[in-house]
């Protein structure tokens, strides 16, 4: 339903179990692309199967059939709609206080089918488009007029498709790697040269409770120490460039695979593990200093269009000829009504994803 109750205590975190770093991807995801828009808390975007497959890199999985991998896009798009937030932003010397009230950090207005029948009549799924609107609070954290008036920061950044792909690979088996990547995509773009605590990147990486646990489970600190070391490989292997602070990381506490070139340790050395603190720098192939603006995906990896860039007067003349109106044009894609008409106006760009969408409607129906 669009307006649940709520849930509350161990309800709500029995159903938040049941999410995965997916849906912060999806999250992500949405989030670069709404904040293309103007008014992205007001304007619907549309998203479809094919651009979630690209953007994670789900076209590999070969252990799944289509109408398999459907149903899991299906699944993790719906699972950050899922949430609810109420945000209250303290009042911290000129910059205003607010709240933003309790709502949808997603609303998913839509899901569309896409079938194709074959000569015995028979229709099978083979697509799936998401309308999806953003809640309230972007109307605070993407919108750069009242970003202004609140004073609050707007930095742009960059969404690698790298680094989506990156985490959908290694997410099953090195969980603390995978979400040290989606924390790290926001520290290294907007604090790139400073030191990280070592205790704050464990943290995240596993919870604080069980950093705190190993403070005084042996058996549970060695294995937490060597997930640790684990996770830093694994991040170095995709790029991300790791140096040690050479005076609270030694080379007796470094992993094996970087410094260490024994399975010891010294006496006391997770103390001095909490305590030590590192270097962590997105890979090259980001090129964030250069990048000018946000970006749903690195510009190297959008998506090409199959056919010509569809333009303003080709735009209109397809609907003409369908005889559709601009409102039953924007019932059928789920684009907003008042984005068609600056589309055919020109007033606004028909980018890739309203052209996709814009070209599966008018050859189905």
């Amino acid at each position: 339903e669009e307006h649940p109750a709520a849930l509350a205590g161990a309800a709500a975190l029995a159903v938040i179990d049941t999410f995965d770093i997916r849906a912060a991807c999806i999250h992500l995801i949405l989030a670069a692309h709404a904040s293309q828009m103007e008014r992205p808390w007001e304007e619907e975007l549309v998203i479809d199967d094919r651009q979630i497959e690209a953007y994670l890199g789900l076209q590999r999985r070969t252990d799944k059939n289509r109408r398999e991998k459907l149903a899991l896009i299906e699944e993790i798009v719906k699972q950050p709609c899922k949430i609810t937030t109420l945000i209250s932003w303290p009042r911290h010397g000129k910059r205003k206080g607010f709240t933003v009230e309790e709502g949808r950090l997603w609303h998913l207005l839509g899901t569309r089918h896409h079938y194709q029948q074959d000569i015995f009549g028979n229709k099978e799924l083979t697509g799936m488009s998401f309308v999806v609107k953003a809640g309230l609070w972007a109307k605070y954290f993407l919108n750069e007029e009242t970003a202004q008036e609140q004073d609050l920061p707007v930095n742009p950044g960059v969404l690698p498709k790298s680094l989506l792909e990156s985490v959908m690979s290694i997410w099953q088996h090195r969980a603390g790697a995978a979400r040290l990547m989606v924390w790290l995509l926001f520290k290294a773009q907007f604090s790139p040269r400073h030191p990280l605590s070592v205790r704050t990147l464990l943290e995240v990486a596993y919870g604080v409770e069980r950093v705190h646990n190993a403070q005084s489970d042996n058996q549970l600190r060695k294995k937490l120490t060597n997930t640790w070391d684990e996770d830093l490989l694994a991040l170095h292997d995709r790029g991300w460039q790791i140096t040690f602070d050479a005076e609270t990381y030694p080379v007796e506490i470094q992993p094996s695979g970087f410094g260490r070139d024994t399975t010891r340790r010294p006496r006391g050395f997770f103390d001095q593990l909490l305590k030590a603190q590192l270097l962590v720098a997105p890979p090259e192939s980001w090129d964030t200093a250069n990048l000018p603006s946000a970006e749903a995906v690195e510009e190297s990896d959008e998506i090409e269009p199959a056919v010509p860039k569809l333009t303003p007067e080709e735009f209109k003349s397809l609907r003409a000829e369908k005889g559709w109106s601009q409102r039953k044009l924007a019932m059928l894609t789920g684009i907003s009504q008042g984005l068609i008409s600056m589309m055919e106006n020109g007033s606004r760009t028909i980018t890739t994803d309203n052209e996709l969408i814009l070209r599966r409607t008018f050859d189905y129906f």
